[in-house]
């Protein structure tokens, strides 16, 4: 048969016509069944969302989603409320991931040293090169990997090629925690703490509630305890402001020298330790003394968290503290198949290959060129091995390094497994066929073992998983979790008391993963890009923070460049952060990628190129830099005590008397339908942003990249404010209001801005002419105006951007240029509930995008007289912002609390 390339018209049309083409799809994949989470009425109509579960990893930890598809699109990620990692909720990480499979700019075939080639060329250098080497010289690298089929087609790879090697590397590594437990209980152990029992907590440079595997899981469990009373009480000792050191009730900054002296305090009050001890500054003194009197005075209920990126020596003496305690905590042995140090096999690996004692690397699914250590040189030693191959769904930097880059499926595009932190299995099934000539890095081993391989992964999936019946796998594939599969917990002695050494006073770099980008894998991602950072509010870029004593020490203002060498070195903009420890430069990960396209190259330095060892030396450049930043653009007007009130745990909102005003009142109601409101309590709302990408992805919010970003053009529906007062801060989600006295309705000449019988403020866009005067008299700063086609405009450069158009929510207008557009509480999936319910019935509960997406349950959504929103109203932290405006907002909060338990000076 010829190739397709080759036949006519007529060609393929008789072909079609005699069922020929049944021969042509036997030549790729073959078929596999998906099963859906719920069975599906017949007849179900075109455009009806199906729901499917299935799994996306992180870290190489599996976390459930839900996936909504459309027509055969996947065009939303929700959470899956039975799988421990998700609990029906999301982070950024997930709500961005579908845009990266309708990506542009995703690798799309192999291409080898020569130009574009194919797998049967790979496959057949596979069978010449390896096969008659047994192994020698054979080097796999991956990262974490906690997937059953990945491990088995690992131990198949070294049946096959007994001498090859395998390498786990993460650049956010559990080396340090897993170290301390091997020197406190004799083996290697992860520490499972439990957030929702402690009564006390003491985080020594830690952030459970920030970005990572288990940040959902932390966040439900933090927030579960926080709804409790007696009220929890957290304290926290960090160089740099994060999303927990926000949230707790006494902060204090501290770099690497304050920590490990604050330990030595800590453990003396514990009842361990000798001889004198460490001088501390006096406001970390009184934290440490209040935080040890609390901790012993809530034994059994106390935990101490140490930082992942804590030293070993630290976490050693959290495991001594919580033994002291009897904290709630568990124990598990690591999930993932390897548990040698990452770091040490990283650099072992780098050590040969500057030796020629590798013939072949092989790099599935990770980049060590952009986030290994400079001192390592990762990119020249990749130069001294004779067969270099790279997979990916991106170009990357180590991909542009290698002779062979080859493309890896999405992960919705192919069938996976993984566990999830606590051991948990899921099943993740594709929710679509592979878009592009790709494989998943277990079919790529496969092709090692044999090349003769098919590119199929189901079989390989249902090989692991042979104690499942076909009903139980059906069952398992349908509800996203494999039943009893969490891994057991271990029994643990008591850890000996070690105390960390104390450092000099220097100055420090302190690299943390990026709420957008983590560490670097999402920099690709549109969505991520423009995602503003929770706690600097910078978007398409970041700055090195700093304390502003140092900034003055140095003779540097609020954007001036500088430049840091610490192994490698970065050349960025520095801001002034308040809470940061002096002495101490904190840069976020995932920026100055090379090579990636046109949505991450060029933007900020690469913090990953200060990876190396010793004090850092820091110099002034000439001329300044900003990034794009959203909180000044949409600063409120008015008192802190107004906009983001704290309150104690027994006190309540005070009354508010509404100004006079000119707006209209609210229409009569009379029989209306159901009415509804939204209740954020921002005393559980932790910043994340996973309703502002939520939002996007269900709204179909365009991006509209840094250019405009820097003059204020954000176009989010949602945003989330951060404010910073004495001894607190926290967060404030700002959607549109649906004012029941709207000021913007009375305003508007065409009528554009309109109240609808359900209380919602809707805009209609077809009807709006631009004239902007309903954002001029929005007190909220809601509203977002359309300055160009930004729907129809690409980010993406040269690079065909049309695929992006299929995420797109059929249910939702796509706006042109020229409208006015703003949260809407979702109200295609309000009419879509109404359309469901029968004559007289009342609809079912909605829940929009932020309120599915929110980890910590702080965004409810509901009718007026549903529990969740009068029972909103009735607490005594309820209030309206800006209430004394009198535009009676149907969204509404309820303030935040903090129970410092503060001592006198």
């Amino acid at each position: 048969m010829p190739p397709v390339s080759a036949l006519d018209r007529r060609a393929i049309l008789r072909l079609i016509a005699t069922g020929a083409a049944t021969l042509l799809a036997s030549c790729g994949r073959p078929k596999e069944d998906i099963h859906p989470l719920a069975n599906q009425p017949e007849g179900t109509l075109p455009g009806t969302v199906r729901r499917y579960a299935t799994a996306l990893p992180l870290a190489g930890y599996g976390r459930g989603v839900t996936g909504l598809v459309v027509d055969e699109r996947p065009i939303k990620l929700e959470g899956l409320a039975a799988h421990p990692a998700s609990l029906g909720s999301t982070d950024p990480f997930i709500e961005a991931a579908i845009l990266d499979l309708y990506d542009p700019q995703r690798l799309r075939a192999p291409f080898g040293p020569t130009g574009p080639s194919n797998w049967s060329a790979l496959a057949a250098l596979f069978r010449e090169q390896l096969a008659p080497t047994r192994g020698r010289g054979v080097a796999v690298l991956t990262g974490r990997v906690t997937s059953p089929t990945m491990l088995a087609q690992l131990a198949a790879a070294r049946t096959a090629l007994p001498e090859m090697r395998h390498v786990s590397w993460e650049p956010f590594d559990d080396d340090a925690p897993l170290a301390a437990a091997r020197a406190a209980f004799g083996r290697p152990l992860l520490a499972r703490p439990r957030l929702q029992d402690a009564d006390v907590v003491l985080l020594l440079d830690a952030d459970p509630l920030g970005p990572g595997p288990e940040q959902i899981a932390h966040a439900r469990n933090w927030s579960d305890r926080r709804r409790k009373a007696p009220m929890h009480r957290l304290y926290s000792i960090e160089a740099s402001p994060s999303l927990s050191g926000s949230m707790v009730d006494r902060r204090q900054a501290a770099g690497p020298r304050d920590l490990a002296a604050a330990c030595h305090v800590l453990a003396a009050a514990l009842g361990g330790g000798s001889g004198p001890l460490p001088t501390l500054p006096p406001q970390l003194e009184r934290l440490v003394r209040d935080a040890a009197r609390d901790l012993k005075a809530a034994h059994g209920r106390a935990l101490v968290i140490a930082g992942e990126r804590q030293p070993e020596a630290v976490h050693a003496f959290a495991a001594w503290a919580n033994g002291v305690l009897a904290a709630p905590q568990d124990w598990i042995a690591p999930v993932s198949g390897d548990v040698s140090p990452h770091r040490g096999g990283l650099a072992a690996l780098a050590d040969d290959m500057h030796a020629g004692r590798i013939g072949a690397l092989v790099v599935l699914d990770a980049n060590p060129v952009y986030a290994a250590a400079p001192a390592l040189g990762f990119k020249q030693a990749m130069a001294r091995v004779p067969l270099t191959i790279a997979a990916s769904r991106f170009g990357d930097e180590t991909g542009a390094a290698s002779q062979w880059r080859v493309p890896l499926s999405h992960f919705l595009e192919d069938w996976h497994d993984w566990r999830a932190p606590d051991g948990t299995a899921s099943i993740a099934q594709p929710l679509v066929h592979p878009f592009f000539d790709t494989r998943t890095p277990a079919a790529i081993l496969d092709l090692m073992i044999d090349p003769a391989a098919r590119p199929g992964s189901f079989d390989a999936v249902r090989a692991q998983w042979t104690g499942l019946d076909d009903a139980a796998w059906r069952t398992a594939v349908a509800s996203g979790v494999v039943p009893d599969s969490a891994a057991p917990l271990e029994r643990v002695g008591t850890a000996g008391l070690v105390l960390p050494p104390i450092p000099p006073q220097t100055l420090t770099i302190d690299l943390r993963p990026s709420s957008q980008l983590y560490d670097g894998r999402f920099s690709t991602n549109a969505w991520a890009q423009e995602c503003p950072d929770p706690i600097t509010k910078e978007a398409w870029g970041s700055s090195a923070r700093m304390h502003a004593g140092d900034m003055s020490r140095l003779g540097l203002k609020e954007g001036s460049l500088i430049r840091i060498d610490r192994g490698g070195s970065a050349i960025l903009p520095v801001r002034a952060v308040s809470g940061q420890a002096l002495g101490t430069v904190t840069l976020v990960t995932g920026y100055g990628r090379e090579g990636t396209g046109q949505i991450a190259d060029g933007l900020g330095a690469s913090a990953w190129a200060l990876g190396g060892n010793g004090t850092p030396r820091i110099a002034a450049q000439e001329g300044g830099s900003s990034v794009a930043t959203t909180q000044p653009v949409f600063a409120l007007e008015g008192e802190l005590e107004k906009l983001f009130p704290v309150l104690a745990p027994a006190e309540a909102m005070p009354p508010v008397t509404p100004k006079p005003s000119l707006l209209p009142n609210p229409p009569a109601r009379g029989n209306a339908p159901p009415q509804y409101a939204m209740a954020i309590d921002t005393d559980l709302c932790i910043g994340c942003n996973a309703c502002v990408i939520a939002c996007q992805a269900e709204n179909n919010v365009p991006v509209i990249g840094p250019d405009e970003m820097a003059v204020g053009r954000d176009m989010h529906w949602l945003r989330v404010d951060r404010y910073v007062s004495e001894g607190t801060a926290g967060f404030q989600p700002v959607p549109c209001m649906h004012c029941e006295k709207a000021p913007c309705e009375p305003v508007c000449p065409v009528e554009a801005s309109v109240h609808d019988s359900q209380g919602l403020n809707l805009q209609v866009y077809n009807r709006c002419v631009g004239t902007r005067t309903c954002e001029a008299n929005c007190p909220y700063k809601v509203r977002r105006f359309n300055f160009l086609d930004y729907a129809e405009r690409s980010v993406w450069g040269d690079a065909p951007h049309e695929s992006v158009t299929a995420q797109r929510n059929p249910d939702v207008t796509v706006r042109a240029r020229g409208v006015m557009e703003k949260c809407t509480y979702c109200v295609q999936r309000i009419e879509a509930v109404n359309h469901a319910a029968a004559p007289g019935e009342t609809p079912a509960p909605v829940v929009t995008a932020c309120a599915a997406a929110c980890p910590t349950q702080a965004i409810r959504f509901g009718t007026l007289d549903s529990p969740d929103i009068a029972g909103a109203r009735k607490d005594p932290r309820h209030y309206r912002l800006l209430e004394e405006l009198g535009t009676e907002p149907r969204t509404s909060y309820l303030a935040r609390r903090r129970n410092p338990g503060d001592t006198p000076a």
